[in-house]
């Protein structure tokens, strides 16, 4: 990531408006046709919805695509208890926006880094068999998954635990929300960690002027995730058609997390992408083909099926 502030310019949203919930009011973004297929991206950790901004605005041709700020972040409030952003609040802050949002049909989804992970507590809800059609994830694993595979490996593989163990350590450390982290992870901070890590060359990041309570809001969702779901899993199942991008450089999420999931997932698709963890900063056209082709292959069986069946 780069030094630059959210100075560099952006498609805007052709609509924004606000979900009202119980403990926080979400801001909600939206670009492109009203009627068409709706289509929810989902920010992760210290980001904001315009990470998506450019995704958004190369997908409008055949989606209504609708953005917001995850709890705490960007103009979205901030509960102060750290159990209010637990997954479970944060997958009903879902099935909120698009309550609000009033689509007819399921809506396709994609979530980036913690986006991604909050999106799997959601397809894995119930709900998700008749709210959700497709969804794809990107440098984000099912946390109950990865908690299952991690217990499957201790006794059998200590080499595979120990590639992994840096990046536990890693995730603790920088997601750690307090005084020492919130005036030494500035921007400029953040690019220096993800350059040094992974050899990411500075891109425009387009980082909310919101960083600081951004910061904290994302150290209260590892904190109140990170442990119990990685120590006490849950059988997590999900029938939703869900693609995988694996990001095979990406210095924060090891590719191995991602085979958690293949037991517990009815259709899953994965796909290996040369580039590193913000795909959607760094490779807008990338994420939007996926999908877009994503979405269309699914719509193809559909037809194949109805024709079939008729």
């Amino acid at each position: 990531m780069t030094e630059l502030l959210d100075t560099t310019e952006a498609p805007r949203p052709d609509r924004v408006w606000t979900v009202d919930r119980a403990d926080a009011e979400l801001a909600v973004f939206e670009w492109g046709e009203p009627t068409a297929e709706p289509l929810v991206l989902v920010h992760g950790l210290t980001d904001t919805h315009h990470v998506w901004a450019t995704v958004a605005a190369l997908l409008t041709d055949g989606f209504r695509v609708i953005t917001y700020d995850v709890r705490g972040h960007g103009r979205s409030s901030a509960p102060e208890d750290s159990s209010e952003y637990r997954l479970d609040r944060l997958a009903e802050d879902f099935f909120a926006v698009i309550a609000a949002a009033g689509p007819r049909e399921p809506v396709h989804t994609c979530g980036h880094g913690w986006g991604a992970v909050q999106l799997w507590e959601a397809v894995c809800d119930e709900r998700a068999n008749t709210r959700i059609a497709s969804f794809t994830a990107i440098s984000g694993p099912n946390l109950d998954h990865l908690g299952m595979w991690l217990r499957m490996l201790m006794p059998r593989s200590p080499h595979e635990l120990t590639t992994l163990d840096w990046w536990w350590r890693g995730a603790r450390l920088v997601l750690t929300p307090g005084p020492v982290a919130h005036r030494l992870y500035p921007p400029r901070v953040r690019g220096l960690v993800a350059r040094q890590l992974g050899g990411i060359a500075p891109v425009p990041a387009r980082i909310a002027r919101t960083w600081r309570t951004d910061l904290l809001a994302g150290g209260r969702i590892a904190r109140a995730n990170l442990l119990p779901h990685l120590g006490r899993p849950r059988v997590r199942r999900t029938a939703v058609p869900v693609q995988l991008l694996v990001d095979t450089t990406d210095p924060f999420i090891p590719a191995a997390v991602y085979d958690a999931s293949t037991r517990w997932v009815d259709r899953l698709w994965r796909r290996a992408v040369p580039a590193d963890h913000w795909l959607p900063i760094t490779e807008p056209l990338l994420v939007a083909e996926a999908i877009a082709n994503f979405v269309d292959d699914l719509r193809a069986d559909r037809a194949a099926i109805t024709r079939r069946s008729s």
